[in-house]
């Protein structure tokens, strides 16, 4: 329960280009977080659609693409 921290874990759900120190949550009612800290970026994603199989493999590059964008 509670938050996770990426830590060395890959693949992992927050995308492989995420730094060890991100952290975040996701729960089944279609809502995820993660934050970097030492970066200063984050992303919160509200859904009205339950997380299921469909999503999980989607959540990795959707991720990382996000923090791509967020990098300029």
């Amino acid at each position: 329960l509670g938050f996770e921290i990426k830590g060395d874990k890959d693949p992992h759900w927050t995308g492989s280009n995420m730094p060890a120190d991100t952290f975040g949550h996701f729960g089944q009612s279609g809502t995820y977080l993660w934050v970097a800290p030492n970066t200063g970026r984050a992303m919160v994603a509200l859904t009205d659609r339950p997380f299921g199989d469909w999503a999980k493999p989607l959540w990795s590059e959707t991720n990382a693409a996000i923090w791509e964008e967020l990098a300029g």
